[in-house]
C-alpha cells in the first residue's frame, strides 16, 4: 500500500533491484503460461477467476450468505488445486530448474529435428522424395496459405504419411515455424533460375534453393534417385553424412551459419572476384574461371543420376 501512494504522490524511485524484480516475474509468468498453453488448466483457472470476482463483489456489497461460502471453499481451495491439477503441477515440477527454464526451446527443437531426421531416413530407404521448409525470421505466410493448412504438431508418422506417393498432399514441400509445428503440407517453392547452378539439380533442389535465397529459411530435402539427405540455407546446398546435415541444421535453426556455408560463401565470392579482375584485364573473361563460377562448390560430387529426379 505504501508503494502504490508513494507511486500516485510522485515520490516513487525505481532501483534497478525493483527491474530486475519485474524481469524475473514476467519470466516466471511467461514460463506458466506456456506449460499451460494448450491444456484443461486455462479454462478451470477462469473459473477460480470468476469466484474470486465474485468474492469481491460479494465484500464490495456486504453479501454475507456469499463471503461465508466463499470463505468456506478458500480454506479447502490448496487441496481442491491438487487434486484438480496433479498432472499439471507434476509436469510443470519436471521442468523447473535454471536449465530447463531457458533451454527448454533448444532441447525442443533438437527434439523436433531428430523426428524429422528418422522420417527422412526412413523416406531415403523407401526412395520417398521430400521438401522439409524450416520457417526463421522471415515469415513464409504466402507460401503456407496457398498449401493445404494443417497446424499439426510435427511427427514421424504424419511426415512419411504425407509424403507418401499414394497421399494427396505428397507434391510440394510442408512448412513448419518457429514454434516447430506443422504449419502446411502441398506448398508451392519458387524455383531457383540461377544460371550457376549445376545442370544435374532437379526441381526440387531448384525449388529449396529458390527459397532460400529469396528468404532466411532452410530447408530439408530428401533425394529418392540418390537415396539421400541434403540441406539448403542462403542459396547454398550442403551434402554429406546425415550427423553432418543434423549438425549444420541445429546451427542454422540456433541463428548461425554453418562453418560449409561460410566456406562455400567465402569461395564464391573470391571466384567472382577473380573474375571480375580477368574481365577488367583481358576484356573477357577466363573459360576456366567462368566454368568453376557455374557451379556451387557443394554441388562439385553430383553424379549425374540427380538429372532425373523428379518434382
Amino acid at each position: 500500500m505504501e508503494t502504490l501512494l508513494s507511486i500516485f504522490s510522485g515520490n516513487f524511485s525505481l532501483r534497478w533491484q525493483d527491474l530486475f524484480d519485474i524481469v524475473l516475474l514476467s519470466l516466471i509468468f511467461y514460463r506458466i503460461l506456456l506449460l499451460i498453453r494448450g491444456t484443461r488448466t486455462i479454462p478451470m483457472l477462469m473459473g477460480f477467476v470468476l469466484l474470486l470476482a465474485l468474492y469481491l463483489v460479494s465484500l464490495i456489497l456486504n453479501l454475507e450468505a456469499t463471503q461465508l461460502l466463499l470463505d468456506n471453499l478458500g480454506q479447502s481451495l490448496v487441496l481442491v488445486l491438487v487434486v484438480l491439477f496433479q498432472t499439471d503441477i507434476r509436469n510443470a515440477l519436471a521442468q523447473i530448474g535454471v536449465f530447463t527454464l531457458f533451454r527448454e526451446s533448444n532441447q525442443q527443437k533438437k527434439d523436433v529435428v531428430d523426428n524429422i531426421l528418422q522420417a527422412c531416413l526412413v523416406m531415403t530407404q523407401q526412395r520417398i522424395g521430400a521438401l522439409i521448409v524450416f520457417e526463421q525470421e522471415v515469415g513464409l505466410k504466402d507460401y503456407s496459405d496457398r498449401g493445404t493448412q494443417l497446424n499439426a504438431t510435427v511427427s514421424e508418422p504424419l511426415l512419411l504419411s504425407i509424403f507418401h506417393p499414394t497421399s494427396p498432399l505428397h507434391d510440394g514441400a510442408v512448412i513448419i515455424n518457429t514454434k516447430g509445428d506443422l504449419l502446411a503440407a502441398q506448398c508451392i517453392l519458387p524455383v531457383s533460375m540461377n544460371s550457376r547452378l549445376s545442370s544435374f539439380l532437379g526441381t526440387r533442389h531448384r525449388a529449396a534453393i529458390g527459397l532460400t535465397e529469396e528468404t532466411d529459411a532452410a530447408v530439408l530435402i530428401v533425394s529418392e534417385e540418390r537415396k539421400e539427405i541434403s540441406l539448403s540455407y542462403r542459396g547454398q546446398l550442403i551434402r554429406g553424412a546425415n550427423e553432418d546435415i543434423r549438425k549444420a541444421l541445429m546451427e542454422v535453426l540456433s541463428g548461425n551459419i554453418p562453418a560449409a556455408i561460410q566456406d562455400k560463401e567465402t569461395k564464391d565470392a573470391a571466384r567472382k572476384a577473380a573474375t571480375e579482375a580477368a574481365v577488367k584485364i583481358t576484356g573477357t573473361s577466363d573459360s576456366t574461371m567462368t566454368s568453376e563460377s557455374s557451379e556451387i562448390p557443394a554441388n562439385s560430387t553430383q553424379s549425374p543420376d540427380i538429372q532425373t529426379e523428379k518434382n
